[in-house]
């Protein structure tokens, strides 16, 4: 993965990286991570922090896990969604299924996140529907396609909805954008 410079993540992104490790290993295993990652551990939801900090979580985790950093964020992602809807459950006002709620992250989801998180860099989407899929471009510069792979995951379980997600086109291999191919099986 490409170094990232400049790059801050919100503090609400730690603590629900905290929750989800705590929840699924206890709250020894956050202990370890933050000793192992080297840094400071203590985020204020509201603060932000360098990405650098979130990625050595990250590994931190894949070591311990022995699972590769993508999964480890894929299921971040995926975990991250119901504690996320939890905080924010207004989110979901009007939105009866996975389509819409993810076709709503630019318009609404976004904005909203801005208001509550100044500063906050959120990732853009592009969406192209088709009968029987969803095709959504990610673009950030903090490329953590993975995580979005997972939220995507973590939104149809939430619905009780099967979907294949896969990821056609990745800015780690050169492309200009992500591009994650949704289709909800017959």
């Amino acid at each position: 993965m490409a170094k990232m410079v400049g790059c801050i993540v919100k503090g609400i992104i730690f603590n629900v990286l905290e929750e989800v490790i705590t929840d699924a290993y206890g709250p020894e295993a956050w202990d370890s991570l933050i000793c192992m990652a080297g840094v400071e551990g203590v985020y204020a939801s509201l603060g932000s922090y360098p990405d650098a900090e979130l990625l050595a979580l990250v590994d931190a985790a894949s070591t311990l896990t022995g699972q590769p950093r993508e999964r480890v964020m894929r299921a971040f992602g995926e975990a991250a969604f119901p504690l996320l809807i939890e905080r924010y459950p207004h989110f979901l006002e009007g939105v009866f299924d996975a389509r819409t709620f993810l076709l709503s992250l630019n318009t609404i989801i976004h904005p909203e996140v801005r208001k509550i998180y100044s500063g906050a860099g959120c990732p853009q989407f592009k969406f192209a529907i088709g009968d029987d899929i969803l095709q959504i471009g990610y673009r950030s510069q903090r490329k953590l396609c993975d995580v979005a792979d997972g939220f995507v995951r973590g939104v149809a379980k939430h619905y009780g909805e099967d979907i294949d997600v896969a990821h056609s086109a990745c800015m780690h291999n050169g492309d200009p954008q992500c591009q994650l191919d949704v289709r909800w099986p017959a």
